[in-house]
């Protein structure tokens, strides 16, 4: 037989069997012989395939009308992916997947999923394709995702094969990214699709267009929305790499349903990719043209952290193009919103590739960008925009900014010849008008760009960027101008213009003063300008030679000429102001406001000058921070600098110059002689150094200067004066007009002694004048053309007024002209001698004043001993009078003083030889006075020096001063530099003075002795420098008189002060301590030693120490002393480092051990400076060191540093606290690089434990421990995984630390939370909420998140050991905190615990806080999640027996928490266990205190459903309550009787026979309780019991009769509380049992408390405070009155209820008239009196005899006549009547005719009475039926 026969007979038995079988064998048969015959589909005979087909269609057609039958899927999709090359097959195979797997199992639709995805890579293209993966989205739902982070979650990826098959999870990813951006299309066109995929992707995901694929309405349509959510869940999971979720998770978050973005999102954070791939890039940016505007916002936002994106510049300008100037509009972002979000990305984006691309790439990308930007903002409107939304202009404020860092990377898109950029800015700036605040970031764009305008500019940009500058700073406000560009102008100047371009300086001068109200930093930006130093910082110039000085003629012409500032420029003059100019004056440049900048431009002007003059000297002027003080100290003080100055000045362009003097004087001259800014003082000072020729110009405006003379401003007047002594006795000026001004002058002096005022002041500026004009014709030469007559009468009018004057400004005056006079020469000692005082009166004038600290005094001293000569006998004579006045003011107080007298003493030594002469000296003159006193000079030096030496503090302090100004001021004379060997010994003794001021002047005398001596006595220096500054000790010799303290420094109380050895002696002796001498000593050796020490690092010798050999032992002590407290030693000792140590880091490596020893030894040293430098010193010496070098050491420096960190002194403890930071950081950001730090487990070693130990958290201290948990907390957010060894203690010494760290003040709040109107419960819960918030708290999470199964073995005992022993109630609070944290994110390594730690929580919840017990509770709930069914039976059984067995409410009340806590944290676990314990819970719901009756009420209503829960419980809750009946504790018992009663309330209207019984016995017990309060509802539910229940009673007569006993015992008992509810009771029991008739027991009962309780004999014996006991007796009455209308049976027939009648009349008619009777009762009343008679007439009641009388006794009762009472209450009344007359009518009172007629009149007239004065309708409605009824 051939194969294709037997292949066709294989078939053909298959065919049959199936043909054959019945329906309901099909499947048994389809099973096995499927999967084979879809197989021979592959057959090579067509015969075979076609009988194969065939069968499939008979199969089918079968499967049709059997939809019950399942194939083996599992098989078939076997078959499916065995089977790649043949398509029939697979079609086959997939049309009976398709129909059957919908109908398979959960478990086995899951079991499929590995099998689908494995192979579906290699059939992406085929046709099938699609449909799998299609069934693939149908099967996932099925699949159970497991938690995050699980263990199962991590093993899924190999559950499902994808680590094996990773090309098939990329490929299901990719399709996943695909399906988020999936949007359905409803159209039947083909061709479609939706943004973001192709149209074969959009056919893939949609099986071709089908409709019905993504409609969930069809049979086996699918949701998209919840399809994508499925997915993204599947994402999450562990199935997935990072790289693989990326691209969905990307596309989900842009979706605009919240869920899946929010998916989406979570992903993203979540997200550990890296976007620095090239090919993950290159595929963003190819699909993000595909992308809706959403999610391009998105992609945006993610390659804004991609450094590879910028690496595309194409794609980047592709994408900026298509935002900005789109080719279509189809795809853009809505208008709102989604805009800002997409062009704030986009931006963002631009800014991005401006920071990160490379150079090449910029070239490439930015003039493209920059020219969109340009073009978006003039799109828009500029530079007045046409929308001003607030969104569209912060937009155009991040273009801006975006368009300047753009700009700023490619120098060629700024640097145009016509600098359009630039220029479009500036436009911006001043005319941009879309809001206020957008200058900020258009400065910001102009600021950008600073840096492409390197100097030296190409000279045609530099001219046009001037022109440009000029522009905007002359621009003024208004009109189309909103703003002015001036300080963008100012810095542009500043950065790109060089120093020396005179245009960029007048931009500066400008922006100081060409405005009145400036912007402060404009100010700010134009001094910048101005000062070289801040010139050179911000355009980063590395020396001074970098910045050349402007051209100095040149500036002067520009600045105050008409002279062009551009080259070749007609319209520069007209910028220079922005106007035209006056070519003419000096002020042309400055016309109005601007005139303020005139002084800045004279100013300017000087400095610039004079840095020029020293420039060309050996040693130039230092360009620093303080260098303009330093110029004006060098003119002042230094003779060789003014003279390079004079000689600079004489070298410049005279015109120049003549022209700078003029401006400067007429500045001067403005303001009606008050000048311009320091106008004045520049004139003093350029004339006082400028050629005579020049000078001589101005001469002939001598007497302009008149009006300055006499200002009411007295520097005004000083000034003027100097100038008018410059140029009035000038050489080319007349004698007659010299003498003409001192005639005037004379004159105006003359009333001294009276004027006042304006007066004085010109009396004032007078003598200065006087005194200037005299002694600078003495130094001009020209003494002899002046009058001599007149010259002694005006010398003799000056000693007048010095002698006479009492104003101060007058006296101060005439000493500052005397003393010219005397250094000129004018006075002459005859002139003083034949003056009206005399000579000797003259000195004692000036001594006295002199001893008051008059400075002016005491230079006129100095000056005066010029006039007298040297005697040989020194002792005698003027000059030895001054002398010896000078030397007896060392007593001043005042130190400056001290250098006047120094100046005085070189005067009087030197002469005219004195320094402080020679600089004296203002005009262009060679003047040679008083020559050198040799004798006298010799005397002084001598003098000086032995003072030096003196105990007495205020002379040694005077004579070190004075000797420092002898060797300033007269160095050079050969008398002094032969003894300046015992100068410097003498400052080296005043090296140890307390006065800083002395140790200042001594160390200043040491350099100027240095720098005169030769190369012995350098070297002697050097060597007892250095032996000083590393002597371990300072000598301090004393004798009784040595002042070891200033007077005042140590008061003893009495007026008196410790100063001398002496008086510490005798201090020693009154107080019988003779210690004190020592401690005083001690004190005073330690200020010496660190006075020494101070006054050594001030004296800044460096040079002296570079030349010499330095012994290494000075190393440590120098490094520490660079960190010295005061901050002159340390500045000096930085620059001795800096010129002893040539490679710092060398030296500091070498002598490093060296250099931590001495610190760490002197760290703990008894001086507080030292501690505090040493602390400062290590801090610098471990930063950036190397681990390894101070490795052993660290322990011993965490050690010190703590120790200091408690130190008693403030500024040691911060600097102990900044070298602690420092190890912190240090130790940090070792952690922080986890494993890749060789030393971080290395340090953590070292130092937690210590940080942890006694000297750290558990200090004493309270900043140590502070410091070491801040840092501790530091070590924890940054540590990782490197923390893990330490975690367990870690967390529990931080537990411990919480309650450490605790404010002391809660302990007073405690005790006075009354009057703070607090409560513990209010304190407690603000404790608790911090501990929450607790920085602690956050480290304690940080620590359990690193926990693993080993660490947590190792946590647990401690954990339980912090639960036992912890006391402080924080530490309780974060016990609890940890226990919740580890049962809810730790569970996977913490669930085996969890058994153990309920246990322990058991003992923690009873804790005497109840804020900690409630947290334990808490901790309980979450803890019961993961604990083992046995453990929490054993909590429900523990939480039972701590109620059941409580001896006061607070156990209770723990047991209701933990309950409550495990229903709500627990639910799951709670619900399965709620047999044990939901039957408590109803139990304790009923519990009598308020809190734990809330807690149990919640936890019923949150597990419970309904009141059939009850019953379903009813069993158990009967059990325990009847059980707690027995109780010994009265509140379990009464809860018990409640628990009962609600039970029977809940049990619906009626109770089963077998539940009644179950319930009666528990009933029974309850009610035979004592009354409490609450047994009412007790009888509540017994009456229900009683209506509900009839199906037991009626069946049980010994029921029913007890419970007959029952009602009536409770009715008898006496409690006046419980009676009225059990009377009430009573009454509705009566009624209830129909069967019986009770009223005479309720007669007996009710009846004889009634008639008491209503009689008026009754004692009153209630509390007239209280209305309780009334309110008892009202309530009793009205119970009563509705007892005994109840206990009328009316169905009863025998005996029949009438004859109860009478007797109830009877009471009611003996206790109505009573007081007593309430409205309530009466209401009552009328209510059963209506409910009675109603009864009677429908049972047709009737009796025999007639009872018309007994009717209309009940009538009467009611009262109608009356009237009286509210709406409500006669409307019962009037119903009341209704019934009783109706029943009148029916018969009820008899049939009988008689008497009956006379009742119904009688009854008419009451009714009639009633409704007469009745004014609501209702009432008489109801009074209108009686009387209808009557009428019948």
């Amino acid at each position: 037989m051939s194969t294709e026969a037997r292949e066709l007979e294989l078939v053909g038995k298959v065919e049959m069997r199936i043909a054959l079988a019945k329906d309901d064998k099909l499947e048994s048969i389809l099973k096995p012989y499927l999967p084979p015959l879809l197989l021979k589909l592959a057959s090579e005979h067509p015969a075979v395939r076609n009988k194969v087909i065939s069968t499939c269609q008979h199969i089918k057609i079968r499967l049709a009308g059997s939809q019950g039958i399942v194939l083996p899927v599992a098989a078939l999709l076997k078959q499916y992916k065995e089977n790649p090359e043949s398509s029939m097959i697979r079609h086959f195979d997939l049309m009976f997947i398709q129909q059957s797997v919908g109908k398979l199992p959960s478990n086995e639709q899951m079991e499929l999923l590995p099998t689908i995805l494995h192979g579906l890579a290699k059939d992406s293209g085929k046709p099938t394709c699609a449909t799998i993966f299609n069934l693939f989205l149908r099967l996932l739902p099925q699949l159970s995702i497991p938690p995050r982070g699980s263990q199962e979650d991590l093993k899924l990826r190999q559950q499902l094969g994808l680590d094996v098959h990773q090309e098939d999870a990329q490929f299901v990813a990719s399709w996943f990214g695909k399906l988020m951006l999936l949007s359905i299309v409803r159209s039947t066109a083909s061709g479609v699709t939706c943004p973001g995929l192709t149209v074969q992707e959009y056919e893939f995901l949609t099986l071709n267009g089908k409709q019905e694929t993504w409609d969930s309405a069809a049979d086996e349509g699918l949701n998209l929305t919840q399809t994508k959510i499925t997915v993204l869940a599947f994402l999450t999971s562990g199935a997935f790499t990072d790289e693989e979720r990326f691209l969905p998770a990307l596309f989900a978050s842009g979706d605009a349903n919240s869920k899946i973005s929010g998916a989406g999102d979570d992903l993203l954070k979540r997200s550990t990719m890296s976007l620095e791939k090239p090919a993950i890039i290159q595929n963003l940016l190819k699909i993000y043209f595909t992308l809706k505007p959403a999610l391009q916002t998105r992609l945006l936002v993610l390659l804004t952290k991609s450094a590879v994106s910028t690496t595309f510049p194409q794609q980047v300008i592709r994408i900026v193009q298509e935002a900005l100037q789109p080719d279509d509009n189809t795809n853009l972002p809505a208008k709102g919103l989604e805009t800002i979000k997409f062009r704030n990305a986009l931006f963002n984006y631009m800014n991005w590739v401006s920071r990160i691309a490379s150079v090449d790439n910029l070239s490439r990308v930015a003039p493209q960008l920059v020219g969109f930007l340009r073009s978006y903002i003039e799109d828009q409107g500029w530079p007045v925009p046409n929308e001003r939304s607030s969104d569209a202009a912060s937009l155009r404020a991040l273009a801006y900014e975006t368009l300047g860092s753009l700009a700023k990377t490619t120098p060629s898109i700024v640097l145009e010849i016509d600098l359009s950029l630039v220029r479009w800015l500036f436009r911006s700036l001043t005319e941009e008008g879309s809001s206020d605040t957008i200058f900020v970031s258009i400065e910001g764009a102009l600021a950008s760009l600073l840096n492409a305008f390197s100097t030296p500019l190409n000279i045609a940009i530099r001219d046009e960027l001037r022109l440009l500058l000029l522009k905007y700073i002359t621009l003024e406000e208004g009109e189309a101008i909103v703003r002015s560009a001036r300080f963008a102008t100012v810095r542009w100047a500043n950065r790109c213009l060089e120093y020396n371009d005179i245009v960029g300086r007048w931009i500066d001068i400008l922006a100081l003063g060409g405005w009145t109200d400036e912007r402060s930093d404009v100010i700010e930006e134009g001094k910048k300008g101005l000062d070289p130093y801040w010139y050179r910082l911000l355009n980063a110039s590395p020396t001074s030679s970098s910045c050349p000085l402007p051209d100095w003629n040149e500036m002067v012409k520009v600045f105050f000429t008409s002279h062009s500032m551009l080259e070749n420029s007609s319209i520069s003059n007209s910028m220079k102001t922005g106007m035209d100019i006056d070519a003419v004056s000096v002020f042309g440049n400055f016309p109005g406001p601007k005139i303020h900048a005139f002084s800045s431009g004279i100013n300017y002007c000087r400095r610039m000058l004079l840095m020029a003059a020293l420039e060309k000297t050996e040693s130039p002027l230092t360009v620093d921070a303080d260098w303009e003080r330093q110029l004006d100290v060098l003119f002042r003080s230094d003779r060789l600098s003014r003279k390079a100055m004079k000689d600079h000045v004489s070298s410049v362009d005279q015109e120049a110059l003549f022209i700078y003097l003029t401006a400067s004087f007429e500045g001067m001259l403005r303001n009606d002689g008050n000048g311009l800014g320091e106008c004045g003082k520049c004139f003093v000072e350029i004339a006082s150094i400028a050629p005579s020729r020049t000078v001589a110009k101005l001469a002939g405006r001598a007497a302009e200067l008149l009006p300055s003379i006499w200002s009411n401003n007295v520097a005004t007047r000083f000034l003027a004066t100097q100038a008018f002594g410059i140029l009035a006795p000038h050489p080319v000026s007349s004698a007659e007009s010299t003498q003409g001004f001192m005639t005037l002058l004379t004159h105006d002096i003359k009333p001294w002694s009276t004027a006042v005022g304006a007066d004085a002041n010109k009396v004032h500026g007078s003598i200065l004048a006087l005194g200037s004009i005299l002694s600078r014709s003495a130094y001009y030469g020209r003494l002899d053309n002046i009058d001599h007559v007149s010259i002694e009468e005006t010398v003799t009018l000056l000693l007048n007024v010095l002698a006479e004057a009492k104003d101060g400004s007058t006296r101060e005056a005439v000493l500052h002209a005397v003393g010219q006079l005397s250094a000129s020469g004018v006075l002459t000692a005859a002139l003083v001698e034949k003056s009206s005082y005399g000579t000797t009166t003259i000195i004692e004038l000036l001594t006295v004043e002199a001893k008051k600290g008059n400075e002016k005094s005491i230079s006129a001293l100095g000056r005066l001993a010029l006039i007298f000569d040297e005697i040989v006998q020194q002792s005698e004579g003027p000059l030895a009078s001054i002398t010896s006045n000078l030397y007896s003011l060392f007593e001043l107080k005042q130190a400056e003083t001290h250098f006047t007298v120094g100046e005085a003493l070189s005067c009087i030594a030197a002469g005219w030889e004195s320094d402080v002469l020679q600089l004296s000296l203002d005009v262009d003159a060679s003047y040679s006075g008083q020559t050198k006193r040799y004798q006298t000079l010799k005397a002084m030096i001598q003098k000086l020096l032995q003072d030096c030496k003196t105990t007495k503090p205020s002379l040694k302090k005077a004579s070190g001063i004075w000797l420092f100004c002898l060797i300033q001021y007269c160095g050079h004379l050969s008398e002094i530099q032969a003894r300046l060997r015992e100068c410097q010994a003498a400052f080296m003794g005043l090296l140890s003075a307390r006065d800083e001021l002395v140790q200042e002047t001594a160390s200043r005398g040491l350099s100027l002795v240095y720098e005169q001596g030769d190369k012995e006595l350098r070297e002697q220096l050097v060597k007892d420098l250095v032996a000083s500054f590393t002597g371990t000790s300072t000598q301090l010799k004393v004798d009784e008189e040595t002042e070891l303290f200033e007077p005042g420094a140590l008061p003893t109380g009495e007026g008196n002060s410790v100063t001398s050895y002496k008086d510490i002696i005798s201090l020693a002796n009154e107080v019988g301590d003779q210690s004190l001498v020592y401690k005083f000593m001690s004190l005073a050796s330690n200020a010496a030693t660190w006075s020494t020490r101070a006054a050594f690092g001030r004296f800044g010798l460096s040079s002296i120490l570079s030349e010499s050999e330095i012994d290494p032992k000075l190393y440590p002590k120098l490094y520490r002393y660079r960190f010295d407290p005061n901050p002159n030693v340390q500045r000096s000792m930085n620059d001795i480092w800096s010129a002893l140590v040539k490679d710092s880091s060398a030296t500091i490596n070498l002598f490093f051990d060296e250099i931590l020893a001495d610190l760490l030894k002197s760290i703990l040293g008894k001086e507080w400076r030292t501690r505090q430098a040493s602390c400062a010193a290590i801090a610098d010496l471990v930063q950036g060191r190397e681990f390894d070098k101070y490795e052993k050491h660290l322990q011993e420096i965490w050690h010190v540093a703590f120790k200091v960190l408690d130190d008693i002194k403030g500024s040691v403890r911060l600097a102990a606290l900044s070298l602690s930071m420092v190890l912190t950081n240090i130790l940090v950001r070792q952690v922080e690089a986890g494993t890749s730090s060789k030393h971080a487990q290395t340090m953590l070693k070292e130092v937690l434990p210590f940080l942890l130990s006694e000297q750290g958290m558990e200090s004493s201290a309270k900043e140590v421990r502070h410091f070491a948990t801040v840092t501790v907390l530091k070590l924890i957010k940054s540590g990782g995984k490197a923390l893990l060894p330490f975690v367990p203690g870690l967390v529990e010494q931080l537990l411990g630390l919480l309650s450490t760290i605790e404010p002391e003040e809660i302990n007073y709040i405690y005790q006075r939370a009354a009057q703070y109107n607090l409560t513990e419960a209010k304190i407690d819960s603000v404790r608790s909420d911090a501990v929450a918030q607790s920085p602690l708290m956050e480290g304690i999470e940080r620590c359990l998140d690193l926990l693993d199964d080993p660490t947590m073995e190792e946590f647990a005992p401690r954990l339980e050991n912090a639960v036992k022993t912890t006391l402080g109630m924080p530490s309780k609070i974060g016990c609890a905190a940890v226990l919740v944290s580890l049962a809810t994110r730790h569970s996977f390594v913490f669930r085996r615990h969890t058994d153990m730690f309920l246990k322990i929580i058991e003992k923690a919840v009873l804790d005497r806080n109840n804020a900690v017990s409630a947290a334990y509770a808490r901790s309980a709930g979450y803890l019961s999640r993961g604990g083992s069914d046995d453990a929490l039976l054993r909590l429900a059984s523990y939480a039972r027996g701590l109620y059941f067995n409580a001896e006061d409410e607070t156990r209770r009340q723990v047991a209701a928490e933990i309950t409550y806590a495990v229903s709500k944290f627990a639910t799951d676990r709670f619900n399965g266990l709620a047999s044990e314990f939901l039957p408590f819970v109803f139990f304790a719901k009923h519990d009598f205190d308020d809190h734990v009756k809330e807690q149990f009420e919640k936890t019923w209503s949150e597990n419970v459903g309904g009141s059939r829960a009850v019953l379903l419980y009813s069993k158990e809750i009967n059990s325990i309550s009847i059980e707690r009946l027995e109780s010994p504790k009265w509140t379990i018992k009464h809860t018990a009787a409640l628990t009962i009663a609600d039970v029977v309330e809940s049990s619906g209207s009626e109770i089963s026979g077998p539940n009644a019984a179950a319930i009666w016995p528990a009933l029974e017990k309850a009610l035979a309780l004592k009354t409490f309060n609450g047994k009412e509802k007790v009888l509540e539910a017994f009456i229900k019991f009683t209506s509900s229940g009839k199906s037991l009673w009626s069946a049980e007569p010994s029921i029913a009769s007890q419970m007959k006993k029952i009602a009536i015992r409770e009715a008898k008992r006496n409690n006046d509380k419980y009676r009225p509810h059990a009377f009430n009771s009573l009454g509705e029991y009566s009624e209830a049992r129909t069967d019986i008739d009770m009223f005479e027991e309720v007669h007996g009962i009710v009846a004889p408390i009634l008639e008491e309780l209503c009689s008026e004999d009754k004692m009153d014996t209630s509390d007239d405070t209280a209305s309780g006991g009334r309110s008892q007796e009202s309530a009793t009455i009205t119970a009563s009155i509705s007892a005994l209308f109840r206990a009328v049976n009316v169905k009863q027939l025998d005996p029949s209820p009438l004859g109860h009648l009478p007797l109830l009349l009877e009471v009611s008619q003996k206790i109505l008239p009573s007081p007593k009777i309430t409205i309530a009762a009466r209401t009552v009343l009328y209510e059963r009196t209506k409910s009675l008679f109603d009864g009677l007439r429908k049972r047709t009641h009737s009796q025999g005899s007639s009872g018309y009388e007994l009717a209309l006794g009940f009538f009467t009762l009611l009262g109608v006549p009356s009237g009286s009472g509210s709406e409500a209450m006669r409307m019962k009344r009037g119903e009341a009547a209704v019934a009783i007359t109706l029943a009148l009518t029916g018969g009820v009172f008899g049939m009988f005719r008689e008497g009956l007629d006379e009742v119904k009149v009688t009854m008419r007239g009451m009714v009639t009475d009633g409704r007469k004065d009745e004014r609501s309708p209702g009432v008489r409605t109801v009074l209108d039926r009686v009387m209808k009824a009557l009428d019948e």
